[in-house]
């Protein structure tokens, strides 16, 4: 246990550390990147639950950016429900692009470069997919499946156009700050020390093909390089898809080269998942006891070759790569629950509560007034069973918080708000 306790709090970290640069805001969307033919399309669409991406054996048949909003797996939130069982249930959802393939020389306009890469640009962070399976049906742009060579491909790509860049940094600092003190266009201009370290660590982390967003800056550094556009700024969640055989025995002479990859340029999240796993499971989601048998047999499989332990038995990683790009984004849910509606908002981490209460209603954050909250396991300990915070209540669970309260991640809320001056509402 502690170990893993270890390895979530490093992915915590890893995940605050990258969402720095990003958009404060609450409807952040996570985008599908990789070559053509590794499965974007197809991962999309069982994202969403259904076919809103045309997956189709040929290289650019994603052009415009497909976006779907996935559901958001969550225990709590299904807790709530089943205890209230209200007529309106609300899940949080995930925002999800599929993004056309990269090719080699994207960053120069090749095949449909320019485009796509301002798609990506226009999410807040990335999933990056990566081909380790043999198909001879399924063309690879490149003729052959080296995820290693396809990584350097598409993180080439990304750090070539931050690159491009970078080179017209200097002149618009050089334009701002004239501009800022009244200064003629041929005025020499000093730049701060913060600039100067913050444009030599990226121009040095972009030379190696490392993502901007693995390293460390000041916040002063942070603030100036938020406004340089950078794509490379992005949290970056790396996605390998293996062959359903590969998938059950968790194995692939590509995932240690990968992994090694991944942590000789800046580190990162790594998820093997199978695409051809998912579709068979998916395919069966009408008939429950056959999904089960096929998890069961899929397990069986690895069983027979001597692997065994929770690591082998068959699951869908469908939830986690959805949690796992929601953390990325540093995202969390609080939940309003009653007998008419249970709904999970959506607010990043840090939110303190009238902002989270604006997210129901901008009126709930001018008149802001007090936020009654119960921390989820509070509530579950001892509501005894019935949709009533009473329980909760008479074991001094059910608090009053202020402006300042930082909201948490489960909190069951009720805001408290005045805009008219007159009584509570």
């Amino acid at each position: 246990m502690p170990p893993k306790k270890k390895k979530e709090e490093a992915e915590d970290l890893g995940a605050m550390k990258a969402a720095r640069f990003g958009r404060v805001k609450n409807d952040l969307a996570m985008g599908f990147v990789g070559l053509p033919n590794v499965g974007k399309s197809t991962l999309t669409n069982l994202l969403a639950g259904a076919a809103h991406a045309e997956a189709a054996n040929y290289p650019f048949c994603t052009i415009d950016p497909n976006v779907v909003r996935c559901i958001v797996p969550d225990q709590k939130f299904k807790y709530l429900a089943d205890c209230w069982k209200p007529p309106s249930v609300v899940p949080a959802a995930l925002k999800v692009t599929d993004i056309a393939g990269l090719i080699r020389g994207a960053s120069e306009g090749a095949g449909l470069g320019n485009a796509f890469l301002s798609h990506i640009a226009a999410v807040d962070g990335i999933f990056h997919l990566v081909r380790a399976f043999d198909d001879d049906d399924i063309v690879h742009v490149d003729d052959s499946v080296d995820p290693i060579r396809d990584l350097d491909t598409i993180q080439g790509e990304l750090c070539a156009k931050d690159r491009e860049t970078m080179s017209k940094t200097e002149e618009r600092e050089k334009d701002r700050i004239r501009k800022e003190k009244g200064m003629s266009r041929q005025a020499e201009v000093k730049f701060s020390d913060t600039f100067l370290s913050a444009f030599e660590k990226v121009n040095k982390l972009l030379e190696a093909n490392t993502p901007v967003q693995t390293g460390d800056f000041t916040n002063g550094e942070v603030e100036l390089i938020k406004d340089w556009g950078l794509i490379t700024t992005k949290p970056q969640i790396y996605v390998v898809n293996l062959s359903k055989k590969n998938f059950i025995r968790k194995a692939s002479k590509w995932l240690p080269k990968i992994k090694e990859w991944v942590d000789t340029h800046g580190g990162g999240q790594v998820i093997p998942m199978s695409c051809e796993f998912e579709q068979e499971y998916w395919d069966l989601k009408d008939d429950p006891a056959a999904q089960k048998a096929f998890l069961d047999e899929c397990t069986q499989q690895a069983k027979d070759q001597g692997l065994t332990g929770p690591a082998f038995v068959a699951k869908s990683i469908i939830p986690r790569l959805i949690r796992s790009g929601r953390q990325a984004l540093c995202l969390q849910s609080f939940y309003t629950a009653g007998p008419k509606e249970v709904r999970a908002w959506t607010i990043m981490k840090g939110t303190l509560a009238p902002q989270a209460a604006g997210v129901i209603h901008t009126d709930f954050e001018r008149g802001f007034i007090k936020a009654e909250v119960c921390a989820f396991d509070d509530f579950k300990k001892y509501h005894d069973g019935k949709p009533s915070m009473a329980g909760p209540k008479e074991a001094g669970k059910y608090r009053q918080e202020g402006k300042l309260y930082e909201m948490q991640d489960g909190d069951i809320v009720v805001f408290m708000h005045n805009t008219s001056g007159g009584k509570k509402k």
